[in-house]
């Protein structure tokens, strides 16, 4: 069943990888149905080396849970889609993943957005399947027509898009974010996904409050589904199971739990600092997929997927 998912991976993913590659990057814009017909909420891991993606990998593999890995802003899209996409083939060839990377607009100036178009054209030329698109510091009149250009790559490649919805637009509540959609459609961007970034709750009662604030908006934006940014905690994991959130990213807390020993004196990483790194992510996104109650998800996306290809019928 799982395997039969290959044929979703976009054309220019299935470029990128080796012949007879088991890796199966997928669209998020192909798997938010199915998603949201299950009720589910999908791990989204930031995963700046090798050692955190395959132990995100290892994770996700072993509780059978579908896996979205992020390359930080900065990082080498070529580079990392390579490593990850090797360990996946490895460890979890088959398993349905979203690699995404993020383009930060610096303004609706020409130079600026010809900038972040390249940006984003080095994402999905690497063979990214989902971009995020943070146009904060663009301003709300030009902000439609600006992002509409630099999502325009991934949108024409049948890529997952998502935008990072500005605080002032989250914080205001749901009229504003919906404000703020439909000022976008009109000048032509309609994103997948709005992401949310939200601080850590501090306690149980808190992580509740947000888990709901979230819930309302993601009803209240009807067909464009959220996903939650920042750090999490175990309450507020489990309060987002169920919810119509349909990702949740970690935050960091994989690569921050992967990277707590001391660098090498050396300067470089042996096969065991790897190793150890490796095990603590793996710690870390084991209770992220089990927090959201993910575990099981790969073979149910495929599952539900599949099916709604074939009612769709030839």
């Amino acid at each position: 069943m799982i395997s039969r998912l290959s044929a979703f991976r976009p054309a220019r993913t299935v470029q990128r990888l080796p012949p007879r590659s088991a890796a199966c990057p997928l669209s998020f814009r192909d798997l938010l149905a199915p998603a949201a017909e299950l009720g589910l909420v999908l791990p989204l891991v930031r995963a700046p080396s090798a050692a955190v993606a395959r132990g995100a990998l290892v994770a996700a593999k072993a509780l059978g849970s579908a896996l979205g890995l992020a390359l930080p802003r900065g990082g080498r899209p070529e580079r990392w889609f390579a490593e990850v996409t090797a360990a996946a083939d490895e460890v979890a060839g088959g398993l349905p993943l979203l690699l995404a990377g993020e383009v930060r607009v610096a303004g609706e100036g020409a130079l600026d957005v010809e900038r972040a178009v390249s940006e984003t054209w080095a994402l999905v030329d690497a063979g990214l399947t989902h971009v995020s698109i943070d146009g904060k510091a663009v301003s709300a009149p030009e902000r439609g027509r600006v992002l509409a250009e630099v999502a325009a790559p991934a949108v024409e490649r049948g890529l997952g898009v998502d935008w990072v919805l500005p605080l002032e637009d989250a914080s205001g509540g749901a009229p504003r974010a919906i404000a703020g959609l439909q000022a976008l459609a009109r000048r032509g961007f309609r994103p997948d996904l709005a992401a949310v970034r939200c601080p850590a709750p501090a306690d149980e009662g808190e992580a509740r409050a947000q888990a709901d604030a979230l819930a309302r908006l993601a009803l209240a934006l009807r067909g464009t589904a959220v996903m939650r940014r920042g750090p999490v905690t175990p309450a507020l994991l489990g309060a987002l199971q169920g919810s119509p959130v349909r990702a949740c990213e970690d935050g960091g807390a994989a690569e921050a739990r992967a990277g707590r020993d001391p660098a090498p004196r050396s300067g470089t990483e042996t096969g065991e600092d790897a190793e150890r790194r490796e095990a603590r992510a793996f710690a870390e996104v084991t209770d992220l997929v089990e927090g959201l109650g993910a575990a099981g998800s790969a073979l149910a996306l495929a599952s539900a997927l599949l099916r709604r290809v074939e009612e769709r019928g030839p």
